[in-house]
């Protein structure tokens, strides 16, 4: 198989390429393109990695002749691109019209609902695509799916994310008083600023941002933490695709670590959350694009005040991702809980975002490999749970299951 990276120089794209060409990936891999905007970024992980399957190219996504000539060479396509960058919708069809197998890492939530219209389009040219195969959407879609079989209706579907560091890195801390995205700046203002949908009693309502506050008993060393709604593509795709299990409730909510919680509503209140241009002295400033291009420069001016972690278990943190499914089973009525749990090791010390690179890395292989159908999907819809979750084991994600009875 031959698979190209778009926006393969960032954080995910990066992380992807180090599990495609590590010893734990498929044999059948020929070659990886890592192709970015940036030259220089794409050039950097390449010749971190130094594996002789890699190459380098710039790309522009927005130019469409250039990227349907690199599209050319290739079986599959890893989107990385954010999905704020406007070009997500173009990239898909680029993929249908050029016959290559599409990915991507989330649509959040309205653009994964206008590439399922393209879902027939893609049955009908025998091209497999799925889409938001990540951590969240992702391994939670699937996380779903396992919890949801061989039941004979489903009542609800609820889905989690939490993480927990046990050192704060993103600035809060007196010492540290400089912040670290831990990833795009842009996907972060969104989750906290704009409103999301959720699917409750059978319909698809609006809810404020950051609000449907529930406290969940997670295991340690998460312990008790209060989760919230965000925009999510997982309400998306989840009440459509269990829809003849009569579903009526799916939500997605989360809990992002303390201190990145406090600094996310703080920036938001003093109007981060803004999504139009305003003027400054005649000149169109994004305020997104401003904060994102001023944290990374405060981030390259006050890297001195960044401390070195040593331990691991310190730099890297804990994360767990869930899904609860209530239904009923051969007449009883039962509550399923299934969890993804990331602890600290070795394995993920070069990586971004771990959590996120390594599911769609295998799920790209599995598009290589012929393993995932003909059509555009969600990851319900087409991964098989048994072998995904293998995968995950061989890269130390822990898988916990556990089912009982709900008294009536």
């Amino acid at each position: 198989m031959k698979i190209v990276l778009l926006g393969g120089g960032g954080a995910m794209g990066t992380g992807i390429a180090r599990d495609l060409v590590s010893d734990r990936s498929s044999k059948e891999i020929e070659k990886i393109v890592v192709a970015d905007y940036s030259i220089e970024r794409a050039e950097k992980i390449v010749d971190e990695l130094g594996d002789e399957r890699l190459e380098a190219k710039q790309v522009d996504v927005s130019d469409k002749e250039q990227t349907m000539e690199l599209l050319d060479h290739f079986n599959v396509c890893v989107n990385c691109v954010p999905t704020l960058a406007g070009f997500q919708m173009d990239i898909t069809r680029m993929c249908l019209e050029k016959r290559v197998a599409y990915m991507d890492l989330g649509g959040l939530y309205h653009t994964t609902l206008k590439q399922k219209e393209l879902e027939q389009e893609f049955i009908e040219k025998d091209i497999p695509g799925v889409l938001g195969m990540g951590s969240a959407p992702g391994m939670t879609n699937v996380l779903a799916k396992h919890g949801a079989e061989g039941y004979d209706s489903i009542e609800s579907i609820e889905v989690y994310w939490a993480g927990k560091e046990l050192t704060n890195l993103t600035g809060l801390e007196e010492e540290i008083p400089v912040f670290v995205p831990p990833y795009s700046i842009q996907t972060l203002i969104d989750e906290f600023a704009a409103s999301s949908t959720q699917f409750i009693d059978g319909e698809y309502v609006e809810k404020p941002p950051c609000s449907g506050n529930k406290t969940v008993s997670f295991p340690e060393p998460f312990g008790k933490l209060t989760t919230f709604h965000t925009i999510h593509s997982e309400p998306a795709t989840l009440p459509e695709s269990f829809k003849d299990k009569g579903i009526k409730n799916v939500t997605w909510r989360l809990w992002p670590t303390e201190d990145l919680n406090t600094i996310m509503r703080s920036l938001v209140s003093v109007g981060f959350g803004i999504v139009d241009n305003i003027d400054i002295d005649g000149k169109e400033i994004d305020p997104v694009d401003f904060l994102e291009k001023l944290t990374r420069k405060n981030v390259d001016v006050n890297e001195e005040m960044i401390p070195v972690i040593d331990s691991i278990e310190e730099a890297q943190g804990y994360s767990i991702y869930r899904s609860v499914v209530k239904g009923v089973k051969n007449g009883d009525n039962l509550k399923s809980m299934v969890d993804i749990i990331i602890e600290p090791h070795e394995l993920y010390s070069d990586f971004s975002e771990a959590d996120t690179s390594i599911p769609a890395s295998i799920c790209a292989q599995m598009l290589g490999e012929g393993k995932i159908k003909p059509g555009l999907w969600a990851p319900e819809e087409c991964i098989d749970a048994e072998y995904f979750f293998s995968e995950l084991g061989k890269r130390h994600f822990k898988v916990v299951a556990r089912e009982e009875k709900v008294l009536s």
